[in-house]
């Protein structure tokens, strides 16, 4: 193998080179356009959030952003991923050290130089000693291991800034998804408290009716038995409206039990237009976590360079100067000085099968990101079109509920005023409750199932 019969004469060679090769990056088929892209304008720059026309969102979402912790961690990861490639650059310098020390002893007179204490006379046993040296140690990067490293640890930065900016995409778009819930349960939580005092009613006149034996038994229990069922569907609707309440709470960086920022008052269910998503080849350029994949990438090649760089020699230039002596006060004399200067020379001669593993292992981590990052596009791209698909769908379903929930308040009209004048049996009351309640429910899920489609599509553009 030629880097096993590598020879002292081509050193010189090895200092103008790195070993591996120059990262390129990988290319990725992409289709030219997606199938499910919305017909409409490129919106202009800015924060995606504020397409809704929400105040309270959009204040939600500062907060998110400003106190959120999964944030804070991702900015800290920036910081140690910045502070380990000022220390990969720092392994191509030479490194100074300043060392001072001063020792006082006394000697055992069984062992070492004590022994000889009674063949001289007057031998001190306690001794005294004050070093003062300064050095400098430098490796010299012949195989462009040291550089290579520098290389990775730029990539890795440049993929941490890029998890910290998709992190603050995903709290943006938590934050929103969670305001869009909670203001969809308010909603129908309002249409059943609405429902249930109509059910409540209803059964007080029945009782009226059932007292002056205008109602029978069975009509009076039908009421009752639907006030019931209406009422039940209150306690869940106000568990989702807790939970999200609490989740809005931790989003933001504050415990649950924190107060509420009015948010338990109830308010509109919000909605934004979809702008067009431009090419699918865009995203990955556009999308922070795209670009992290591939940046992790990027620094498992450049450490198979470092590995490789392990199968050639290592030289190391160091020097020393000093003083040293027994007494401080002869310390700084010329006397007391000394210098010392040595090259060293480090090669893994015999150890090449163990360079073989490591090599072997940079290339599985290597191929495991490339399939890392292919993976995330296709990912990106299937959360891109699920998202158009589920946005045209809510958007038709809620336009054919409002039909629905229309219809059907003609119809509860229409079956109470029959019932009150004996044409029909309070089932078909009933049944219009039911049916009214159900559309309203249906609707509001609807407009909020079609909010929080728009807030996927924004995510899975990157934020645009």
């Amino acid at each position: 193998m030629i880097r096993r019969s590598i020879s002292f004469a081509l050193l010189p060679a090895l200092a103008a080179c790195a070993a591996g090769t120059n990262y390129r990056p990988p290319v990725v088929p992409v289709a030219d356009a997606w199938r499910g892209a919305p017909n409409a304008p490129m919106r202009e720059a800015g924060d995606w959030w504020t397409e809704f026309g929400d105040p309270v969102l959009d204040g939600l979402v500062a907060t998110a952003l400003a106190q959120n912790l999964d944030i804070e961690q991702a900015m800290a990861r920036v910081d140690r991923a910045r502070a380990g490639l000022r220390a990969a650059g720092a392994e191509l310098l030479p490194a100074g050290r300043i060392e001072a020390r001063a020792a006082r002893e006394r000697q055992s007179t069984e062992s070492g130089l004590g022994q000889l204490s009674g063949l001289a006379p007057g031998f001190p046993r306690t001794v005294s000693q004050y070093d003062l040296s300064g050095g400098a140690s430098w490796e010299i990067d012949l195989a462009g291991g040291l550089r290579r490293g520098r290389e990775a640890a730029a990539y890795e930065l440049e993929a941490a800034e890029a998890s910290g900016a998709a992190m603050r995409i995903t709290v943006a778009a938590e934050t929103a998804d969670a305001y869009v819930q909670l203001r969809t349960l308010q909603t129908r939580l309002a249409a059943a408290t609405e429902l249930e005092a109509a059910s409540r009613r209803l059964v007080a006149l029945v009782e009226q009716r059932h007292a002056a034996d205008e109602a029978s038994r069975l009509e009076l229990e039908q009421a009752r038995a639907s006030a019931a069922a209406t009422r039940a569907t209150l306690p869940p609707l106000r568990a989702g409206i807790e939970a999200q309440l609490n989740r809005i709470a931790v989003l933001t960086g504050r415990e649950p039990q924190a107060e509420r920022l009015g948010l338990e008052l109830p308010g509109a269910i919000p909605d934004a237009p979809v702008a067009t998503a431009g090419t699918p080849g865009e995203m990955l350029r556009r999308r922070p976590d795209l670009v992290a994949a591939e940046r992790r990438l990027a620094a498992s090649h450049a450490r198979i360079g470092v590995a490789l760089a392990e199968y050639y020699p290592k030289l190391s230039l160091s020097a020393l100067l000093g003083f040293r002596a027994n007494a401080a006060s002869d310390l700084l004399s010329g006397s007391a000085n000394f210098v010392q200067g040595a090259a060293g020379l480090r090669w893994r001669l015999f150890d090449f099968g163990r360079i073989d593993a490591e090599v072997a292992a940079a290339r599985g981590v290597e191929r495991e990101a490339l399939a890392a990052y292919r993976q995330a596009v296709l990912r990106a791209a299937e959360d891109l079109e699920t998202a158009f698909a589920a946005r045209a769908g809510a958007l038709a379903q809620a336009g054919d509920l409002a039909q629905r929930l229309e219809s059907a308040g003609h119809a509860r009209r229409l079956a109470e005023q029959a019932w009150r004048a004996g044409e029909v049996s309070l089932i078909e009351v009933i049944d219009a409750d039911r049916n009214l309640l159900e559309a309203r429910s249906a609707l509001a899920a609807s407009q909020g199932e079609a909010a929080r489609a728009a807030i996927a599509c924004y995510r899975a553009l990157g934020g645009r």
